[in-house]
């Protein structure tokens, strides 16, 4: 970026005239101006720089939103956890994890199906040891 560029920027006014030149500070001022005339507006509005900080943010813990997962997926991975009961065979699941809302993180695991409960609509996966009980809801993928 080129060094005017960081210290002046352009501004129209609320008339429609160009200003050319403006130290950025006093673009900031106006601003804020603006926002202290109407209190209740500025409350609701994210300014652009606490935007990417809330996404950066969010970008380095690894939180993304819940994937949308189409009916016929959905009921081919229960067929698959099914099949997994059925004939004994390790299947590989990724699962969504929720952290906030509908942020949250993705995990993983592979093994063989070992119980299926309707009540909490839950199954477990067991591998070596390690056992999970994975909600039905949150399924994202399920691989043989």
């Amino acid at each position: 970026m080129a060094p005017f560029l960081e210290k002046y920027s352009v501004l129209i006014n609320s008339e429609g005239e160009r200003i050319i030149g403006t130290y950025v500070r006093s673009v900031e001022v106006i601003s804020m101006a603006k926002k202290m005339d109407d209190l209740f507006d500025s409350m609701r509005g994210v300014l652009p720089e606490q935007r990417a900080a809330i996404l950066e943010n969010n970008e380095m813990l690894g939180i993304e939103p819940r994937p949308e997962i189409d009916e016929e997926d959905f009921g081919e991975m229960c067929f698959r956890i099914y099949d997994s009961t059925q004939y004994n065979y390790p299947i590989n699941v990724k699962w969504f994890v929720p952290q906030k809302g509908d942020l949250g993180m993705f995990e993983s695991a592979w093994g063989v199906v070992r119980e299926i409960d309707k009540k909490y609509e839950r199954f477990k996966l067991v591998c070596n040891g390690e056992s999970h009980w994975i909600n039905v809801r949150d399924l994202v993928s399920v691989k043989k």
